[in-house]
């Protein structure tokens, strides 16, 4: 691929899904568009990039989808969701416990891993939630994998990365040599197309938040802006769970490291003494932890 075409892709990205990758992502790329070149019968990406220029939006939409980031798998990073599961729910339990609901969002949620990760973790948390209203909302940029995680349905090896035998058994059916999600989970993950450009129309409240390693493809700017947005969804207390080493400066405006996980305090705000004050954690569990509190005042 020329580097003029290269240069190309770059800004078609940024312009439409906000990412800003450089020359490291070079054999990544290309060979996504190879692959889609490839899928598409086009004779070579000057033909794609041609069309493109024409201003194509499903094409356009088509080829962001295609060049998506896509990493995921099922518990990635077990001990965040061993803690979200033996520490942060029975903490939001007691928090929640007038209303009696519990909303999660799990932005850039890819193939459902991450999605279907948090419904099993709220599941099989010793019944706490049994009488609960659980909501789950599920939003990717792409519609195909959007797709396939309402359709549940994993590979072996996909199934295999991160679920032991028991957890397997428990939550997942076998189908043709493939593993279907059981209806229990499915039910409680909604999964919707959402670009995060746009502004998000969700009427809840979620008091917990993933957006792991989604936010480090974004500037800067994007980043400070989509961080407002994502706490203007959030109670004060909310948690936000971004990426193991993820380095994202502007957390500091919205949301402040859990106590005991080298605290970050919200710029002109006071740590709270009560409500999200309520939910950290010993020092024991704080570096397992990458999650950020919503201040109070914000």
């Amino acid at each position: 691929m020329r580097r003029q075409d290269f240069d190309f892709l770059l800004n078609l990205l940024k312009n439409n899904a906000g990412w800003e990758f450089n020359e490291t992502q070079y054999f990544i790329i290309d060979k996504k568009i190879s692959n889609f070149i490839r899928e598409k019968n086009y004779n070579s990406v000057e033909d794609l990039i041609d069309e493109l220029k024409m201003d194509n939006k499903q094409l356009i939409s088509q080829v962001v989808e295609a060049l998506a980031f896509s990493d995921t798998a099922f518990f990635r990073d077990y001990d965040v969701f061993k803690l979200f599961e033996t520490v942060l729910l029975p903490k939001l339990k007691e928090k929640c416990r007038a209303s009696k609901k519990l909303n999660v969002w799990s932005l850039g949620c890819s193939t459902g891993q991450e999605a279907y990760s948090i419904a099993m973790s709220i599941d099989r948390s010793n019944n706490m939630f049994a009488d609960w209203d659980i909501n789950i909302l599920a939003s990717d940029l792409s519609s195909l994998a959007i797709s396939k995680a309402q359709h549940g349905m994993y590979s072996n090896f996909e199934i295999q990365t991160g679920l032991n035998a028991q957890t397997i058994l428990q939550y997942f059916t076998l189908a043709n040599d493939n593993w279907l999600v059981n209806e229990k989970i499915k039910k409680m993950v909604e999964f919707r197309k959402y670009n995060m450009l746009e502004e998000a129309i969700v009427k809840s409240k979620f008091e917990v938040v993933f957006c792991r390693n989604v936010l480090r493809h974004f500037t800067s700017d994007l980043q400070d802006e989509l961080l407002k947005r994502i706490s203007e969804k959030q109670p004060q207390g909310g948690y936000l769970y971004l990426g193991k080493g993820e380095n994202i400066p502007a957390i500091e405006k919205y949301y402040y490291k859990m106590d005991n996980s080298g605290a970050y305090v919200a710029i002109g705000s006071s740590k709270p003494s009560s409500d999200a004050g309520n939910l950290s954690v010993t020092s024991a569990d704080a570096d397992a932890i990458p999650s950020f509190v919503k201040p109070k005042g914000l």
